[in-house]
């Protein structure tokens, strides 16, 4: 059984870039010979029959890329490959992807990726959470890619339609979308220095938080400082802050985490209607089992939670459509012995999807979305 090392939950786009960094004991194998860069027109390739998604982006319900790989197993580095749909899932093709690997931590080789995040189309990101700072960039939907190096291994990272945000260690970085000129987002404020560990975009608005304080800004220009107040510890061990998610600017919830052990988080839901200038505690109780890998809020009118949970069983999906205040929960098929949960993500107010399974590591894997918020699940073919 893998042991899962988790980290702070972080949001990309409209939703979350929610990934697991898996740590194995076994010997490395040599790495296969290196993957070669695809010659064919963007987006004419038929996606293979064997693929297998690792980390999914949406910019709408319609239009999205899922980065993953095509007979991987945990002794072999697997050649990344992006899966792009135009219409909601009903057809798939590939688009050109750089000369890079799916993470395996087996293999301390250079460019390995384990994360996608799109802000339109065009423009386009791969990178390997909590591993490196190197991130693949591309403007032009995958037809060519260019490598950039950050000042330290990315956390997480988020875009709006004009801004891409990288997290590195609790220093924010951005630049705008299509130009890889990225600097430290660093505002003149009576506070000192901005640093954080749990990132969110919705729109134009950005939220930064730790477990004391929360960064946020409107226009991705103009920031205030709000306190933030932890629910305090349960069973004497205390709470952190693992995740932010926004319905929209002005109604945003914090999730709260109590690690307890492995496979055993105790979660708290605090939700703010004023942008996280106060919050309040979520009136139901949150879910116990599992440990926490994804947060999703519905956009738009608030309402819906989305709580994505590994545990030694089956893994689950727990669902709120009353802001915390009732939970129903959902098991994952063939999920048992903790596989990894990635992506969680809300498109719209009834479109969302999250991944199943880490093909780095040759874990078989699915895509899963929902067109009733939540409600029922399917996975997705390709």
């Amino acid at each position: 059984m893998k042991m899962h090392l988790m980290r702070a939950l972080g949001t990309a786009g409209s939703a979350g870039a929610l990934t697991v960094l898996c740590l194995t004991g076994a010997a490395a194998a040599a790495p296969s010979p290196a993957p070669a860069a695809n010659a064919v027109p963007v987006a004419s390739l038929k996606v293979p029959g064997n693929f297998v998604p690792g980390a999914a982006s949406f910019v709408s319900p319609a239009w999205g890329v899922v980065l993953g790989g095509s007979g991987c197993t945990i002794r072999h580095l697997c050649p990344a490959q992006l899966a792009v749909t135009t219409d909601g899932g009903a057809r798939w093709s590939l688009i050109r992807a750089p000369a890079v690997w799916l993470a395996n931590p087996q293999f301390n080789v250079p460019g390995q990726v384990n994360q996608v995040l799109f802000a339109s189309p065009a423009d386009g990101w791969l990178y390997n959470q909590y591993s490196s700072g190197h991130i693949w960039a591309t403007g032009n939907g995958g037809a060519s890619w260019r490598e950039v190096t950050l000042p330290g291994s990315i956390e997480t990272m988020a875009a709006s339609a004009r801004t891409v945000y990288a997290l590195i260690g609790n220093e924010l970085y951005h630049s705008p979308v299509g130009q890889n000129a990225w600097t430290r987002v660093n505002p003149q404020t009576r506070y000192g220095p901005m640093t954080g560990s749990t990132l969110a975009v919705l729109g134009n608005s950005v939220w930064l938080g730790t477990s004391t304080y929360l960064w946020t800004t409107a226009d991705g220009v103009n920031w205030a400082r709000y306190a933030l107040h932890s629910p305090g510890t349960a069973y004497g061990v205390p709470y952190g802050l693992s995740g932010i998610a926004a319905a929209n600017a002005r109604d945003v919830a914090f999730l709260w985490g109590s690690a307890q052990g492995m496979y055993h988080t105790v979660t708290r839901v605090q939700i703010s209607f004023n942008g996280g200038r106060t919050e309040h505690q979520a009136p139901g109780a949150a879910p116990q089992e599992g440990d926490t890998y994804g947060f999703a809020v519905a956009p738009g009118r608030f309402g819906v939670l989305l709580i994505a949970a590994v545990s030694p069983g089956p893994d689950l999906i727990y669902r709120s459509a009353n802001l915390g205040q009732t939970w129903t929960s959902f098991e994952i098929p063939g999920t048992s012995g903790g596989v990894g949960l990635s992506s969680l993500q809300f498109m719209s107010p009834a479109a969302a999807c999250y991944v199943v399974g880490e093909p780095g590591f040759g874990e078989p894997g699915n895509l899963m979305c929902t067109t009733n918020a939540g409600q029922t699940w399917h996975p997705v073919r390709f």
